[in-house]
């Protein structure tokens, strides 16, 4: 049987939050005042198609993670950087790195809530916080239980998407902005990240696709 977790308070929280910020029609953010837009590709939703074809699960249209593995029979979904497993994040990485969880969850919501409300993708296309929260938002559906359970290099996997917000944050915001096309890198012998129009997506060893969905460039 398929399996789909995201804690239920913070879905009902969310819930109330986007019921404020709903029928606003959302802006693609490339074509901005003065740039060329570089054509683009469809975007990402942030959504799990079962390996059965028989199910799907999907969440919020930005700042959202999803990953799916187990052959494609699991997915863990987060929000905002919320969702990780406290002992889990902190027996791996430290107290700390679970505290920077919940340092930079509110401002991730507060622009998540902006582009809501707005359709404006500037402040999630930022270079700088895309740096910060590209790891943040990986964590909160990569270090669960059940992925420890299922023997994923999970700490391996956050060094490498660490190492990457750091290395292509620019581009990543290029992409975002419409400056620059859609890129696949090879990152190493294991993995590759695709960067699209608001996402960010891992594929690790063909056993963990990790979505980090930034904004969707339109309505599911």
């Amino acid at each position: 049987m398929p399996q789909c977790r995201f804690p239920l308070r913070i879905l009902a929280a969310v819930g109330a939050m986007l019921m404020l910020s709903s029928g606003v029609a959302l802006a693609q953010g490339a074509g901005q005042m003065g740039v060329a837009a570089v054509p683009q590709a469809p975007g990402k939703f942030c959504e799990c198609r079962f390996s059965s074809g028989q199910y799907e699960a999907y969440s919020t249209d930005g700042t959202c993670t999803v990953q799916r593995y187990g052959g494609g029979r699991k997915c863990e979904f987060g929000f905002a950087g919320v969702g990780a497993n406290p002992g889990v994040l902190s027996s791996l990485l430290g107290q700390d790195a679970y505290s920077a969880q919940f340092r930079l969850a509110p401002e991730i919501l507060a622009r998540y809530l902006a582009f809501a409300q707005t359709g404006d993708t500037t402040s999630l296309s930022d270079s700088k916080f895309i740096e910060a929260a590209l790891p943040v938002l990986a964590r909160a559906s990569l270090f669960r239980e059940a992925v420890v359970r299922a023997e994923l290099p999970i700490k391996q996997m956050d060094a490498e998407i660490v190492e990457f917000s750091r290395k292509y944050s620019e581009v990543i915001s290029a992409v975002f902005r419409g400056k620059q096309a859609p890129q696949t890198i090879k990152w190493s012998p294991n993995s590759q990240f695709e960067i699209g129009q608001g996402f960010v997506q891992l594929d690790f060893q063909q056993q963990s696709q990790l979505l980090v969905l930034f904004f969707a460039n339109a309505k599911r």
